[in-house]
């Protein structure tokens, strides 16, 4: 039974530090975009329908057009869809893109930026931490009542 219950803390440590290993990997990515991307504003100009996900309905990718600083004209599908159109036709919004890689353009919004590096590195601490501390809490508990 101990050596089930150490296998199971050194697994469940192990994949929350995965998980906060690729959280902190996407959040030097953003990091890093966001450090040598330019900002301007974008037009919304319609959406890309898919269908598929959980429930089987078609999902909203919101496209955006927008002038480089060298006066390039571009386009771009956002990578997080819904299943409502949250912009009207021609609305503004502010991006971030690559100038190097024009096509390389992001909304600038929590959602877009944040959420992978928050979800996967918050998932990866509750995970180990959550381990550590339950672990350290059982053998202070042993130890109190030897």
């Amino acid at each position: 039974m101990r050596k089930l219950s150490i296998v199971l803390f050194v697994s469940v440590v192990l994949v929350g530090l995965v998980l906060l290993g690729l959280g902190l990997v996407e959040l030097g990515g953003t990091v890093a975009f966001l450090a040598r991307a330019e900002q301007t504003d974008a037009r919304f100009a319609g959406a890309v329908a898919r269908s598929g996900g959980n429930h089987g309905g078609t999902f909203l990718y919101p496209t955006f057009q927008f002038v480089t600083g060298d006066g390039r004209s571009m386009t771009f599908t956002s990578s997080s869809g819904s299943t409502a159109q949250p912009y009207s036709d021609g609305e503004r919004v502010r991006i971030a893109y690559d100038p190097r890689r024009p096509e390389d353009a992001r909304l600038l919004s929590f959602l877009t930026l944040w959420i992978a590096p928050v979800l996967l590195c918050g998932a990866g601490l509750l995970l180990a931490g959550g381990a550590v501390i339950l672990r350290a809490g059982l053998a202070r508990q042993r130890r109190g009542r030897t």
